[in-house]
C-alpha cells in the first residue's frame, strides 16, 4: 500500500479504556497509533468492518451518549 500525504486524526475515548487497550496492545508489540492504522487498512482492505458486529457490540453502540465528542472524557490525539 502506497503511503499518500499524512493527516492528523483525533479521537476521544474514555481514560480507562485508552489504558486497558494500550496494556493489550503492548503485550502484542503495538502501540494505540499502530494498531488504529492497522484497523483502517484492514478496513479498507477488506471493505468492511474486520470483526463482526455482534448483538453485544450493537448494544454497546447503541447506549453510547449523543453527546458531542468534546464532552466526553479521554482524549487522545494520535
Amino acid at each position: 500500500m502506497e503511503m499518500g500525504q499524512l493527516v492528523e486524526v483525533t479521537l476521544e475515548i474514555d481514560a480507562e479504556l485508552k489504558e486497558q487497550a494500550e496494556k493489550v496492545l503492548a503485550e502484542n508489540g503495538l502501540t494505540l497509533e499502530e494498531a488504529t492504522i492497522l484497523f483502517f487498512e484492514e478496513t479498507v482492505r477488506l471493505e468492511k468492518l474486520p470483526f463482526e458486529l455482534d448483538e453485544a457490540l450493537k448494544q454497546y453502540i447503541k447506549e453510547q451518549p449523543d453527546t458531542p465528542a468534546s464532552d466526553r472524557a479521554g482524549s487522545v490525539r494520535l
